[in-house]
């Protein structure tokens, strides 16, 4: 247990005797806040979880759920999630080559544990406004230029590239060259499961994406253009057709936008989606 300069949290590593303190506190959050850390608490309090406690009221104000990759934020307290920031940060390894996260959560709360985890003395290789994004409605004309498919067996090349690429965006590393048995055995398991999309305008392959099916909705994820079809008539008619699939399935489709890809803004908007939570995605080295 570390007791921070703000006396009256204390912050620790948590266990299933938390798990209950745990669930009341993500019981505030909002309809798309902390989705990660609900999916992840389902089944129990298991993996990496940090609290810090409000001594005189007896309950956590702010947790985060680390994973290999992430770093997931919540709470109800900026100045309990700056404590949590800077005690992880005291802990944090300075040595270089050491493993590297991303951190997530609402765009104040990761403020506010980076104001405390800053004594890490770690860089930013990336700062971004990742903003959840809703559709319930596709708002624009469909157009028979574009076409979107689940994935098959014979997709797989296509996926491995393109997925490969998406996931350099988001981990930071080329999975083809550094972990090419997993990602091809992922890539051969998702199109297995159905859970991969392939987009196309005028039978030119266009676009590749995930989809995974929550109780708030449809996620699309590691969504990837070629450079030569990120423009906002292409991204539109693509994301046109992705809505009209998978909003079959389910009344919601959630997507994270980058606030600073203009064209992909332009083109979503067009589509119907808008921003339900303004997240932030900070990846440090």
């Amino acid at each position: 247990m570390d007791i921070t300069g703000d006396s009256q949290y204390q912050c620790w590593n948590l266990t299933e005797k938390d798990a209950e303190k745990v669930r009341e506190l993500l019981s505030h959050a909002q309809k798309y806040e902390a989705i990660e850390m609900r999916d992840a608490i389902a089944a129990g309090l298991t993996g990496w979880w940090y609290g810090a406690y409000l001594m005189s009221e007896e309950k956590f104000m702010a947790v985060a759920y680390i994973t290999q990759s992430f770093v997931y934020l919540f709470g109800r307290d900026k100045t309990a999630m700056r404590c949590i920031g800077r005690n992880l940060g005291r802990n944090s390894p300075k040595r270089s080559g050491t493993a590297s996260h991303s951190i997530f959560g609402p765009d104040a709360l990761v403020k506010a544990f980076w104001n405390g985890f800053e004594v890490a003395g770690k860089d930013v290789k990336s700062d971004t406004l990742l903003n959840l994004c809703e559709l319930t409605e596709i708002l624009c004309k469909q157009n028979d230029a574009y076409a979107v498919r689940i994935a098959e067996k014979k997709d797989f090349a296509l996926v491995f590239e393109f997925l490969g690429e998406a996931l350099i965006d988001e981990l930071g590393m080329d999975v083809r060259r550094l972990g090419r048995e997993g990602h091809e055995k992922y890539c051969s398991e998702q199109i297995a499961n159905g859970r991969i999309l392939v987009g196309t305008h005028r039978g030119k392959p266009a676009f590749v994406g995930e989809f995974r099916e929550t109780p708030q909705g449809i996620f699309l994820e590691h969504a990837h253009f070629p450079i030569a079809m990120r423009r906002p008539k292409v991204m539109r008619g693509i994301h046109a057709r992705v809505a009209e699939l998978l909003l079959g399935r389910a009344p919601t489709l959630l997507f994270y936008v980058d606030a600073a890809n203009e064209d992909l803004k332009a083109a979503v908007d067009e589509v119907g989606y808008h921003v339900v939570m303004p997240g932030r995605l900070m990846r440090l080295r």
